[in-house]
This record gives C-alpha cells, structure tokens and sequence, in this order.
C-alpha cells in the first residue's frame, strides 16, 4: 500500500511539473494551444486578467511630492529620457474567461475578453521646454497627430484544436478605438528679451469610436448597453491560427475578415496658456488650461474598425529549471519581449521575469501552484524607463492573475 501511495505522488508530481501558464493562452502574448498545459481531463473554467503602466513622465520623487501635495522638482537629469524621446505612457490590458473542454484528441476553447491598449506619445518639443534649453527671441512649434493611441476590442469566440494545431473564429466590437488623423496636439513657445517675456500654448484634441455609447458605460445604464450589442451585425469577425507544443509555438491573430461598426463617436478638447513677463523687478507667471467634458454623439454612418494583425511566438523549456522568452508585434508598429527564468517543483514554482517595450522595462516576481484541480498563478510588476532603477528612473505598475478550476 504504501509503494502504491508513493508512485502516486511521483506520477502526480511528474503529471503537473509540465503545468505552466507563465505564458497566457490569452492574453499579451496569447497562444491557445497553451491550453495543453492545464493537465484537463474534461473541463477547465479560467479567469484571467493582465494590466501594465509604464511611462517615463514622472520619478518616484515626483510621484511622492505629488501625493503629499509638495513642490514638484523638475530637472534635466529626471527628464533626459523624456528630452530624447518625448513623454510616453502606456497601458496593455486583457482580461476575461476561457472554458478547456477536452473531447479526446480535439479541444474546444470557447472564450470572452476584452483587451488593447492605450499609449500616449506627447511632442518632444513638449518636454524641450519644460526642462530643455530654449534660446531667447526663437519660437518653436510642433505638431503631433496621433498622439494618443486607444485600441481595445470586446472579444468572444471559439478555439478548435487538434494536435498541436489550432483555428480559431472571432466575433468582436470596439470598446474604444481612437481616430489618428484627428487626434492631434500642437504646441507652441515664443520669447523675447526686450522686454522680458515667454508664452507656451498648447492645443490638443482627442477623437476616438465606440460600438456603444460611453454615455451608457459612465452611468451603468446596462439595458441600454445590451441593446446596442444586441445588433450582431455590426460585430467584426476574424479568424486566428496557430502552432504550439511544449517548447515552441507561434500564432496570427486578429486576421479580419469583416470590420466591425462603431456608431460612436466621442471628443475631447483641451488647451493651456503659460506666460512669464519681467519688467525690473516685477515678475509676473499666470497659467491657464481648459478640459472639456466628453461629448458623445451618435453617428450618422457608422465607421469601419480593423484592428492591426499581431504575431505571437514563444520559446521554453518547463523542466526543475525553468526558463522561456516571448514576444509579440501587431503590424501598426507595436511590439513587446519578455524572457523569464525560476524554479519549477511542479505542485509549485517561483520565476522571475524580465521584459521590455518601445517605453519601458518591466521587473516581474511570479510564483504559481497547481494542485490539479486548482491552478493559479500570480505576477507582480514593476516597471521603469532604464534597465537599473535609479533615483531618475520613472516607475509603473503591472500584475497579472489566472486562476483555473475543473477536471
């Protein structure tokens, strides 16, 4: 009896050391046929959800005066990622619940999240200003048109897989979607030295699109936000294929075959004066700045949304030392790596993960359990603009969670 129990325990260690969701099936890097790894005998329920901010426009010191209401230092030094590269920020997100129905060699995956992104590039003459040298008697100007850049998509369909091959079919509408021809921010600098005097203005508009309107969303009007999406045929459809076994797999997704229809349209307009006069020893500073409110309006044509193709592929090994690299590029420039190494004892594992993007780097501490009929993993991030934190390094967030139960 007890040899009975003991090969158990080894089978069931070795069954579940080839567990492993570092790397979601959904997700940033998403690929289904990592769905093999869950160990279901018949059906799996999974909630996940994954979030990141990096940005390089604040410091930790500047966050921290910030938060207790004290003067903000701004300096070269704190912003010389910002001079180069003008100020950045963005925001991944993807979220939701996939079900693992395991038919003999054929898997069905059906699945719901919402996911995207929303980054926003400011001028670099924005950042020149504020902490560059300027020259006297000049006057700048600059334009950027697209400078904030919302992409997320409400997303529901079904995987099919066999083997290490799998299709997918997917029904999907904007949540928010912005228009990069008419989002456009300018901003302006003019001085003198007689007499002494400096004006900065700046303008910027913000257009985005939507599938229901975000009048609904604000209030909770959840009758009204049914109905819009009762129209099925506005919903966009597109497939997805892909390749994965337990080292290397690669996927395309969001290959459209239908756009979706947003009838939403929303806008947002801002603008900000600055003015700095000296005549002897009287100095003057005033600044002023405007926001307006969201103004939603339904259209009278709807407007066609494709979201851009993203490549996904990975490379791992899930063994007593565990170690992987990811990385995925949508096709309208954006794109994002992570490699990670830890410790896997199968009932349980620690990694760590570090990973980059075109704004920032991102330290993550993960750990995980799989007790067959439970799963879950956990990560924590922190982000920054440098490799190594240092007192200039500006500071994000992340975490990512999945949690799987069933058979």
């Amino acid at each position: 009896m007890r040899r009975i129990s003991i090969l158990v325990f080894l089978l069931v260690v070795f069954s579940v050391s080839v567990f492993s969701f570092v790397i979601q099936p959904f997700g940033l890097f998403g690929n289904v046929s990592l769905v093999r790894h869950d160990l279901t005998a018949l059906i799996k329920v999974v909630p996940f959800a994954e979030f990141e901010l990096g940005q390089n426009i604040l410091t930790l010191d500047n966050i921290n005066a910030l938060l207790n209401e004290e003067q903000v230092n701004i300096d070269k030094n704190a912003f010389a990622d910002a001079l180069a590269n003008g100020f950045k920020l963005s925001a991944p997100i993807s979220l939701g619940t996939y079900v693992n129905l395991k038919l003999g060699a054929l898997r069905l995956v059906p699945y719901v999240r919402v996911d995207g992104n929303i980054a926003l590039d400011l001028p670099k003459t924005f950042a020149e200003l504020l902490v560059g040298d300027t020259l006297i008697d000049h006057t700048y100007n600059d334009t950027k048109e697209g400078f904030l850049n919302a992409s997320i998509m409400a997303n529901g369909g079904i995987a099919f897989m066999l083997g290490d091959f799998y299709v997918a079919g997917n029904a999907f509408v904007p949540v928010l979607f912005s228009d990069q021809s008419q989002t456009t921010m300018t901003v302006s600098y003019t001085s003198s030295s007689t007499p002494a005097y400096a004006e900065l203005n700046a303008t910027g508009k913000v257009r985005a699109y939507s599938r229901v309107s975000l009048n609904d969303i604000r209030s909770g009007n959840i009758d009204g936000l049914i109905d819009e999406l009762s129209h099925f045929e506005d919903y966009g459809l597109s497939v997805e294929i892909g390749y994965g076994n337990d080292k290397f797999g690669v996927a395309v997704r969001n290959i459209v075959i239908t756009p979706a229809k947003a009838w939403y349209a929303v806008e947002v307009t801002g603008n900000g004066k600055a003015t700095y006069t000296a005549q002897g020893t009287d100095i003057t500073f005033e600044a002023t700045y405007s926001i307006s409110e969201p103004m939603v309006a339904r259209l009278l044509t709807p407007v066609s949304i494709t979201p851009p193709i993203q490549i996904t592929a990975y490379l791992k090994n899930d063994g007593f030392i565990m170690w992987g690299v990811m990385g995925s590029y949508w096709l309208d420039g954006n794109w994002a790596v992570k490699g990670y190494a830890g410790l896997n004892i199968g009932i349980a594992r620690a990694y760590y993960m570090l990973g980059y993007n075109q704004i920032n780097y991102s330290h993550t501490i993960g750990v995980g359990m799989n007790l067959f009929l439970l799963n879950a993993d956990l990560k924590l991030t922190a982000t920054t603009n440098s490799l190594l934190p240092s007192s200039n390094s500006t500071p994000g967030i992340g975490f990512a969670l999945t949690i799987s139960g069933g058979l």
